[in-house]
């Protein structure tokens, strides 16, 4: 489709409410078709956009896809510490849970499914997305070991690992994000036990 031909109203649209468009649209083609099937002219059809618009802001299918997924997840900056982990793991996995049941959840498991067809998006996704989001839970673990609450032993990724693989294994086998209830009992059952408290604070509480 070319500019001539596309749709007057993406003549008309503000430039973020067109790019935004253009991403749900990737969003819909990725859990529809899978990410190797799917074509910006797909997108840009869908998006009710000119390809050139499309080209003009992600050069390539793997930046629009991980731009696509960046705007639908939590973000990785600006989360602060409540003063409790517990608190913390709480609230990142119902962020996360949220953004799993908004559609998140879909794209990244046709994205699991293709991992061996594409390994180069797949890094991308790990690096661009998901490797931010751990640094920014390790973080949290580490400020919790400053103020006393945990070993500093305990501020590892694998509580952090395991936390995410819940929420995800969750959704793949259900379909559906975990309510808050299960996140609770995923977090007081799997990620509380892997943080060791120091002898005094255990004491205190």
């Amino acid at each position: 489709m070319t500019d001539r031909e596309s749709p007057p109203r993406a003549r008309r649209r503000g430039r973020e409410a067109m790019r935004q468009a253009i991403r749900q649209a990737m969003l819909d083609e990725m859990v529809e078709h899978g990410y190797g099937d799917v074509s910006i002219e797909g997108v840009a059809l869908r998006a009710g956009a000119a390809k050139t618009s499309v080209y003009r802001y992600w050069p390539t299918k793997e930046d629009l896809a991980i731009d696509a997924l960046e705007h639908v997840l939590p973000s990785p900056e600006g989360h602060e510490s409540a003063g409790d982990i517990r608190e913390d793991f709480r609230a990142a996995a119902r962020m996360m849970a949220r953004s799993l049941a908004g559609g998140a959840g879909d794209v990244l498991m046709s994205l699991v499914a293709e991992r061996r067809r594409h390994p180069a998006v797949a890094e991308a996704v790990m690096e661009r997305l998901v490797r931010p989001r751990q640094r920014a839970m390790l973080e949290l673990l580490r400020q919790a070991a400053a103020r006393g609450e945990i070993t500093e032993g305990s501020a590892s990724t694998i509580p952090v690992l395991v936390g995410s693989g819940l929420l995800l294994q969750h959704f793949m086998h259900h379909g559906t994000a975990p309510d808050d209830e299960q996140i609770d009992e995923y977090i007081d059952q799997a990620v509380m036990p892997l943080l060791a408290r120091p002898e005094p604070y255990a004491l205190r509480t």
